[in-house]
């Protein structure tokens, strides 16, 4: 696409051709808008001694947008005078010049200001190319509308497409429209691409296909967006951040096995595959009578297809990349990494965390890109500590399966150990905000001998090699604003002095069930930043030193010379995607969290704790934000519903101990909910304390609290600690579950009960 502006191009057409060259043959006497016809007047005079004749004796005459000259205005054949009123409602906008172009010469178009125009003037044009395919479709309609006007092009017989296109507003979204009919089901083929701003459309040069990916995307950008079509570049980027690669590609592998396989077509009832797609129990429907081996074909053959996939070119390849989880709609994240590419050593690093036993990773890679892939080979492949439950996780031989079972199997999750040798990236969509990547990963897991319930002990002889497919939403970071940090305040959700809950540098102590001491790196902390530029942590009681620098980002800098660098990300009510990075004497790793700024005013006492209805309680969504955890109607799945119910002074924890029920009779369908006998609770001024078994306590400190659709949210920075001669360890609490920012909502489990699903 080429940009255009409108001024600018006029200006330099005006500059490049004087008057005098074309005043023997044009003189335009009167270019105005007239508002009370709502008309644009143009007259002008032909010199008949200088333009050609067409066969009937009079000149081809066009008005054209000076700017843009291949959008005309108006034609007609004259043989000398040029009196014109062009209706101002038919022009995607008003032109600031126009250009008279006499028998298609356009090196000696005359060019006039309009005058009276009301408002701005000018706007920028570009010309769409691309495919409209999932196998080519040819023939199919392209169509754009913006400003209320429509663009159409027929795309030829291999399925490509040119469309010109106008607008004035450059941030306005674009959305590429095309149908066209299967010839062989009579099945309507209804493919859509949700570009972007037309400002980015006019900085890229990349052909813009319309596909089975684009078209479900669009269907999960919708749906992420309360079923309308964002209408802002920030309301698609946030939408982007809730689309689940693992549900995209499972609805392009539907619509291409619609498109291109004749044993397969739209179910009785649709007419479009937007309509279809976006119908949950109808694709459920499908995917459960479809064979998995033609939907993994399908998947294989869109991932092979570079006229589908955006694949990557070195230089397309940023110097830093965001690595952020994906989110059910209405969450934010809890976790990200960092990928730091240098384009010419072509080597990189990878900052990464693992919050549950505080291992930092700083992992470096050589790369290159190989057919459309961002290969990646790790020079010192990391160990990665893991906690596994499945002894099929870890082993494929069958002796050792067995031996497990019969042994009792493991009453807790053992540890094992990933060593990640290679990794490939496929960008499979490039987003305005979020690039959806298919990752090819090979790894070796070893695992330590496991203690079975029967007292004896499994060796896994041999590592296991694992070679996954996985998913990855990455942002890069020329396509990010970061939001700053505010100083010089007193109160807002990013100024600095106050409460917070977020990352801070310290160690967890030793873990309970095992000889292992947390180091010092990242953990949540209540901290307490005073505007004289110290922090210090209620839990960890370090303190620090923090100013905010002139990108607007944290920089906390600890006694032990350790640096953290924390920007603003994402922003949702009074929630802040942070990404923090770490460093000390060339140690670096960084952690992305959700950060809370803290209400100084907050009382979570007793009478705060109490449910507001005899069948409500606390639920932790520390896990709620994972995809797939929030169903169509805005209910958590069972899994997700365990949290705390409160009485005067005790509290029980409470939740859903199975899936959905059967349909009664009435099509009513119900959760079952479990309490454990109730235990004692305690309040103090710095924290609440449960005291959740006698061997175990459970800290929240609290943060802030607000309503979010209605239901009271509190926000808390968590931890756990059990007694250690619980664990054949000596007596003493020490951590089990790591400081972590936890948010508590109030649910009705009255909501779970005979329900029409």
């Amino acid at each position: 696409m080429q940009l255009q502006s409108l001024a600018l191009a006029a200006l330099f057409g005006a500059l490049a051709l004087s008057p005098s060259a074309y005043a023997e043959q044009i003189k335009i006497q009167n270019v105005h808008f007239d508002a009370d016809s709502n008309q644009l007047m143009v007259k002008a005079k032909i010199d008949g001694h200088h333009h050609r004749h067409d066969s009937a004796g009079d000149a081809y005459i066009e008005i054209v947008d000076a700017a843009n000259p291949g959008f005309v205005l108006s034609a007609l054949h004259t043989p000398k005078q040029i009196h014109s009123k062009i209706d101002a409602a038919t022009l995607a906008f008003m032109p600031c010049q126009v250009g008279i172009v006499v028998n298609g010469d356009e090196a000696n178009m005359a060019i006039a200001d309009v005058k009276n125009v009301q408002g701005s003037c000018g706007g920028f044009a570009a010309t769409l190319v691309g495919l409209v395919t999932d196998e080519p479709i040819p023939y199919a309609t392209v169509s754009v509308t913006l400003n209320g006007n429509t663009f159409t092009t027929v795309a030829d017989e291999n399925g490509a497409y040119s469309l010109d296109v106008l607008t004035t507003n450059i941030e306005q979204l674009l959305l590429i429209e095309s149908s066209a009919i299967n010839s062989e089901t009579g099945d309507s083929i209804d493919f859509v691409n949700l570009v972007g701003s037309f400002s980015r459309v006019l900085s890229e040069d990349d052909p813009i296909n319309v596909t089975n990916l684009t078209t479900a995307k669009y269907s999960l950008v919708l749906e992420a967006n309360g079923g309308v079509q964002p209408s802002t570049v920030a309301e698609l980027e946030q939408a982007e951040t809730a689309v689940d690669a693992t549900e995209l590609f499972q609805l392009a592998a539907i619509i291409k096995l619609i498109v291109d396989d004749p044993n397969y077509q739209l179910p009785d009832g649709y007419d479009s595959i937007l309509d279809f797609i976006a119908d949950g129990a109808a694709v459920d429907t499908f995917v459960a009578s479809t064979p998995s081996e033609a939907l993994e074909q399908a998947l294989a053959d869109i991932l092979a297809d570079t006229n589908l996939v955006a694949g990557f070119n070195v230089a397309d390849v940023p110097s830093l990349y965001y690595a952020i989880s994906t989110t059910s709609p209405g969450y934010m994240a809890r976790s990200g990494s960092a990928l730091e590419f240098d384009n010419v050593a072509m080597t990189g690093t990878v900052l990464s965390f693992q919050q549950w036993n505080g291992q930092a990773i700083n992992q470096a890679f050589s790369w290159q890109v190989a057919n459309g892939r961002i290969e990646v080979v790790y020079t010192a492949p990391l160990v990665t500590d893991e906690l596994a439950d499945s002894i099929e996780y870890v082993t494929d031989n069958q002796a050792e399966i067995d031996a497990y079972y019969a042994g009792g199997g493991a009453t807790d999750m053992f540890i094992t150990h990933r060593s990640l040798v290679q990794r490939a990236y496929t960008r499979v969509v490039d987003g305005s905000l979020v690039d959806v990547v298919s990752v090819e990963s090979r790894s070796q897991i070893s695992t330590p001998p496991i203690l079975l319930n029967d007292g004896s002990t499994l060796t896994i002889a041999q590592p296991k090699i694992s070679l996954e497919h996985t998913t990855q939403n990455f942002r890069a970071n020329y396509d990010i604003s970061n939001i700053p940090f505010a100083i010089g305040c007193s109160e807002g959700d990013t100024c600095v002095s106050g409460l917070w809950a977020g990352q801070y540098h310290y160690s967890e102590g030793p873990r309970v069930y095992d000889d292992y001491v947390f180091p010092t790196t990242a953990y949540a902390d209540a901290l307490q930043f005073a505007a004289n530029g110290t922090v210090s942590g209620k839990i960890s009681t370090a303190n620090a030193n923090w100013l905010v620098d002139s990108d607007g980002r944290l920089v906390i800098t600890y006694p032990d010379g350790t640096t953290q660098t924390s920007q603003i990300l994402d922003k949702q009510g009074i929630e802040l995607g942070v990404f923090s990075v770490f460093e000390n004497a060339g140690e670096r790793y960084a952690v992305y969290d959700i950060w809370v700024k803290g209400d100084a005013n907050l009382q979570l006492g007793v009478s705060e704790l109490q449910p507001s209805t005899p069948s409500s309680f606390w639920v932790g969504e520390i896990n709620s934000w994972l995809p797939g955890s929030v169903d169509a109607m805005g209910l958590l799945s069972y899994e997700r519903l365990w949290g705390w119910q409160f009485s005067a002074a005790e509290v029980q924890n409470t939740f859903a101990s199975s899936d959905w029920s059967a349909p009664d009779e009435n099509g009513l369908s119900s959760l079952s909910f479990y309490q454990h006998a109730p235990v004692p609770f305690a309040v103090t001024a710095d924290y609440v304390s449960i005291s959740r078994f006698p061997f175990a306590r459970r800290y929240w400190f609290p943060i802030n609290s607000q309503l979010v659709d209605g239901d009271r949210v509190f926000y808390v920075v968590e931890r756990e600690v059990r007694d250690g001669e619980a664990y054949g360890r000596a007596p003493g609490y020490r951590t089990f579950i790591p400081a972590r920012i936890n948010i508590e909502r109030e649910r009705d489990m009255a909501d779970y009960l005979n329900v029409a699903r």
